[in-house]
């Protein structure tokens, strides 16, 4: 009973909770998603990503900053996404894990019957590079993510202000306490507490932590366990984004076959299998000139991944086949939503907001 009345006195509390204030276009309570009747969905499931948030606009976005045009182009303002959560849930969106859209049958891998509420439409959410890696650190993202000592999920960044270094933690500028945030306040915007894909390498270690550091690998493995399983208990999930993030098209098989080697041994230990296999550059090769299964992705099959994921403005989520054996590849493209799409996708991108109502003027280069 108290949740309920929380969610009822919900529109006169909202505006202290978030920077931006989101407004319900709807006159009902948000009801928990577990107890709303679901009907078998036959429609079409959106998948969009995007890469860490730029949690410190106006140093990400500086002239002065030699990662601005990269930050530009890749990523979304905290205050961007934040609005296109709200679009998404005006616009009858649900979130749903993207492990529950495929199952293996008969030693196949074949998509899922899919049942979600009346009246919604399935989407996924997933976000790549999420290691932190030191070369962006002090230039406008967030250092890692944590658990706080009150167990909640937040983030972690180390700045120097008047020459005095302080630790920030906050839960309301990297995408994790963002999400995290939105669907406590409306639960029925997630399909059984579904919260999005995080896709890894393994070059510079996981979540901010550096496990392939030599003088601090056990206790850093030992944080990012912790994350981990914070994570995986409030709805997210992991998938591969390969270990180097190199280029499919140019790496060659027996250096691919050491990636794999090293996702198995560095990073499977701390988040567990996946059988999510995410492109780098959304660059995949499956198939040779002679529609032939190529060796690399015959690897990927042998490691265990089922389902892959490219990139593509428009959705597509289907099998691909390979003439010289039963091989039948499930493939999903991913609508990259980043300052570039924003600028110049916009009618592809009406399905979900609009994006001069997204756009972030304030700090986005003019």
């Amino acid at each position: 009973m108290k949740k309920f009345i929380i969610l009822v006195c919900f529109f006169s509390v909202v505006g202290l909770s978030f920077a931006l204030p989101f407004t319900i276009t709807s006159s009902s309570s948000p009801i928990n998603i577990k107890t709303q009747n679901k009907v078998l969905y036959n429609g079409t499931i959106e998948h969009i990503f995007t890469h860490c948030l730029l949690a410190y606009p106006s140093l990400a976005l500086s002239n002065e900053n030699e990662m601005q045009k990269h930050y530009d182009n890749d990523c979304l303002t905290k205050n961007e996404f934040k609005k296109i959560l709200k679009s998404l849930y005006e616009n009858n969106y649900v979130l749903i894990d993207i492990n529950s859209i495929f199952e293996e049958k008969n030693g196949k891998i074949v998509k899922k019957q899919l049942f979600v509420p009346k009246g919604k439409k399935p989407l996924i959410l997933s976000f790549d590079d999420v290691n932190y890696d030191r070369k962006k650190m002090k230039s406008g993202m967030v250092d890692r993510i944590i658990v706080d000592k009150n167990g909640k999920l937040a983030s972690e960044t180390e700045i120097t202000w008047s020459n005095t270094k302080t630790t920030e933690i906050s839960y309301d500028n990297e995408f994790v306490p963002i999400l995290e945030k939105f669907v406590e306040e409306y639960p029925d915007f997630s399909v059984d507490g579904a919260k999005g894909t995080i896709c890894l390498t393994g070059y510079d270690g996981i979540l901010g932590y550096r496990i392939n550091d030599n003088n601090k690998k056990q206790q850093e493995i030992n944080n990012a366990k912790i994350v981990v399983n914070k994570l995986k208990e409030r709805g997210w999930n992991f998938a591969c984004h390969s270990f180097n993030h190199s280029h499919m098209k140019k790496i060659s098989d027996d250096k691919f076959k050491i990636e794999l080697e090293n996702w198995k041994n560095i990073i499977e230990p701390i988040i567990g299998q996946t059988k999510i296999y995410v492109y780098p550059y959304g660059e995949w090769e499956i198939n040779d000139e002679n529609n032939i299964t190529l060796k690399k992705h015959q690897m990927l099959l042998e490691y265990g991944f089922e389902l892959f994921c490219g990139v593509g403005i428009k959705p597509f989520f289907s099998f691909i086949h390979s003439s010289n054996n039963s091989i039948k590849t499930l493939f999903m493209d991913r609508t990259p939503i980043d300052g570039f799409t924003l600028r110049n996708h916009k009618q592809n991108l009406l399905r979900f907001f609009n994006t001069e109502e997204i756009y972030d003027y304030k700090f986005r280069p003019k």
